[in-house]
C-alpha cells in the first residue's frame, strides 16, 4: 500500500502542495510590503526618474532613426548605467519591494521602443539587457534585504540584551541576600547594596577588593570552591562589627561576560538561623543518646541486679522444697524462677538496644553483627555481614550515627519489609566509611522530598538521613514496590583522627 501511495505521486503532490502555499504566502508578504511602498512618495519619485529616463532614450534613438547616425556604444552603456542608478536606489531603500516593481517598470516603459524601433537581433539584444537588470535588480535587492535583516535582527538582539541586562541589574541591586561578582583573579568587580550592609562597608570599598581581603582565606577558599562546583564546600563564619557572627553559604555561577573574560556570581545565603536549628537538633540527639545511656546503666545496675537477686531467693526456695513444702508451692516456685530469667533476658536485650556496651568497647563490625545474629535469632530473616576494607575506630559520633542506622534499618527490615534475606556491607575507605542494607522485601515508594517523608509517616527514613547529616554524611534510601529497598549511608572521616578520638 505505501509503495502503491509512493508511485502513485501522493508524496510529491503534498510537497508540491506545501511549496505553493509556500509561495503564496510570500507572495501575499510582497503584496503587502509593496502596497505600503506606495504610499511612500519617495518611491513615485524613483518612478518618475524612470519614466524621463526612458522617454530621453526614446528620444535619442528616435533622433538616430531619422538622422541615420549611430551614437556609438558609449551611449548605450551611459543609458543602461543611469537605468541601473534608480533601480539601485530602490533597492538601497525599499528592498525587493522596490527594486524589483522598478525594474520591471522600466523594461514596459521601453516596450514601445523595442517594438517600433528594434528589428531582429536588436530587439532580442535589447529584450535581454532589459531582462538582465530585473535579475540584477532582484540580486540587489535580495542581498540589500538580507542585511537589513541581519541589522535589524542584531538590534533585536542588542534591544533584547539590554533590557535583560535592566532586569538583571534591577534583580541585583534590590536582591535581600549579598552578591559578589569576581573574575578569575578572585577581584570584586561587582557588589549590591545587602552585600555592602552586610560586610558594613560602601559599595566603592568593596569593589576592587579581592576576596581574601573581604572574607578571609578560608571564605575565600569556600567560595573559590563553590564555584569551581566542588560538593560539598563549607559555609563561612563572619564576625560582624557589632560582635555577632553570621553563617554564610556559597553559592555559585557564571554570568555573562565581554570575550575571554570569566566572571562568577556568588550569592552569600545567610544560613546562621539554620544552623542554629542543626545545632539544637546535634543537641537533642546527644542529650537523647546520653539518657539512653542512663537508662541503660540504671538497668543494668539496678533493675537486673534486683532479678538477679529474686532467682537467687527462688532457688532458696525450691531447695527448702525438699524440707517438705506442698508440691504446688514447689511448682509455682519453678515458674516463678522462669519468669525472672526471661525478665531478665528481656531487660538485658532492652539495655542493649538502648545503648549497647559492644559498641563501646570493640566498635562499629562486631555491634552491627550481634544486630544481624539477633534479628536472625528472633526472625525468619537470613542475614549476613560483610566487611571490606581494614576495619579502625570511627569517631564516636560516626560510629554511633551509622550503628543506630543500621539498627533501625534491620527493624524495618524485620517488621514491614516481608523480607527473607538481608545483606549488610561495611566498607571501610581510607578516609570514609560506608554502611549498605540491602534486603529483598516487598519495598516502597520513597517520597521525593522531606516534608513528604513526614507527610507519609516515613519517620524513620527520616531520621536515618537526619542522623546521616548530622555526622557529616548523607544517607540514600533506594526502593520500590515488589524490588526490595536498599539503605546507603556515606560517612567521611579522618581515619587516624577517628582512632585518636576513640583512643581517647
Amino acid at each position: 500500500m505505501l509503495r502503491t501511495l509512493s508511485s502513485s505521486g501522493v508524496w510529491p503532490v503534498a510537497a508540491a502542495r506545501a511549496r505553493l502555499r509556500s509561495l503564496s504566502a510570500a507572495a501575499r508578504e510582497f503584496a503587502t510590503a509593496f502596497r505600503g511602498r506606495l504610499a511612500d512618495r519617495r518611491f513615485w519619485i524613483i518612478q518618475a526618474m524612470v519614466a524621463g529616463v526612458t522617454a530621453f532614450h526614446g528620444s535619442l534613438e528616435i533622433f538616430e532613426q531619422a538622422t541615420g547616425r549611430e551614437l556609438g556604444s558609449f551611449y548605450v552603456v551611459l543609458m543602461y548605467s543611469v537605468y541601473l542608478l534608480p533601480i539601485i536606489y530602490a533597492s538601497l531603500n525599499f528592498g525587493r519591494e522596490g527594486a524589483i516593481p522598478t525594474a520591471v517598470w522600466s523594461a514596459m516603459l521601453t516596450v514601445p521602443n523595442i517594438v517600433l524601433i528594434h528589428h531582429g537581433a536588436d530587439r532580442i539584444g535589447e529584450a535581454a539587457q532589459h531582462l538582465t537588470m530585473i535579475a540584477l535588480a532582484i540580486v540587489i535587492a535580495t542581498r540589500v534585504d538580507r542585511e537589513v535583516g541581519a541589522r535589524r535582527q542584531a538590534q533585536a538582539e542588542g534591544e533584547a540584551r539590554r533590557i535583560s541586562e535592566l532586569k538583571y541589574r534591577g534583580l541585583f541591586d534590590s536582591a535581600g541576600e549579598a552578591i559578589l561578582v569576581f573574575d578569575s583573579n578572585a577581584t570584586i568587580q561587582e557588589a549590591n547594596a545587602a552585600a555592602a550592609a552586610l560586610f558594613g562597608r560602601s559599595l566603592g570599598h568593596v569593589r576592587g577588593m579581592t576576596l581574601t581581603q573581604l572574607l578571609g582565606p578560608a571564605g575565600a577558599e569556600s567560595v573559590l570552591e563553590a564555584a569551581s562546583n566542588t560538593a560539598g564546600s563549607p559555609d563561612i563564619v563572619l564576625r560582624r562589627p557589632d560582635g555577632n557572627e553570621v553563617w554564610l553559604q556559597p553559592v555559585c555561577s557564571g554570568v555573562p561576560a565581554n570575550e575571554g573574560e570569566s566572571l562568577v556570581q556568588a550569592l552569600l545565603r545567610d544560613v546562621t538561623e539554620r544552623r542554629g536549628f542543626q545545632s539544637y537538633a546535634e543537641e537533642i540527639v546527644r542529650a537523647q543518646e546520653e539518657e539512653r545511656q542512663r537508662i541503660a546503666h540504671e538497668i543494668h545496675d539496678v533493675s537486673l541486679q534486683s532479678i538477679v537477686l529474686l532467682c537467687r531467693r527462688l532457688d532458696a526456695i525450691e531447695e527448702s522444697a525438699e524440707e517438705g513444702l506442698p508440691e504446688s508451692v514447689r511448682r509455682a516456685t519453678v515458674e516463678a524462677r522462669r519468669s525472672a530469667e526471661a525478665i531478665g533476658d528481656e531487660l538485658r536485650r532492652f539495655s542493649r538496644d538502648l545503648r549497647p556496651s559492644v559498641l563501646d568497647d570493640l566498635g562499629l563490625e562486631p555491634a552491627i553483627r550481634h544486630l544481624v545474629l539477633e534479628m536472625g535469632d528472633r526472625s525468619s530473616v537470613r542475614g549476613r555481614l560483610l566487611v571490606a576494607g581494614e576495619p579502625l575506630r570511627l569517631p564516636p559520633t560516626a560510629e554511633l550515627s551509622l550503628f543506630r542506622i543500621a539498627q533501625e534499618s534491620l527493624r524495618n527490615v524485620e517488621r514491614h519489609s516481608g523480607a527473607s534475606r538481608v545483606t549488610v556491607r561495611l566498607t571501610y575507605e581510607s578516609d570514609a566509611v560506608r554502611l549498605m542494607v540491602m534486603d529483598n522485601g516487598k519495598g516502597f515508594q520513597v517520597p521525593p522530598n522531606t516534608p513528604n517523608l513526614a507527610a507519609s509517616g516515613r519517620l524513620g527514613v527520616l531520621g536515618m538521613r537526619e542522623r546521616a547529616r548530622l555526622a557529616g554524611g548523607r544517607c540514600d534510601v533506594t526502593s520500590a514496590p515488589g524490588r526490595g529497598t536498599r539503605v546507603e549511608v556515606f560517612i567521611r572521616c579522618d581515619g587516624a583522627a577517628g582512632q585518636a578520638a576513640a583512643a581517647q
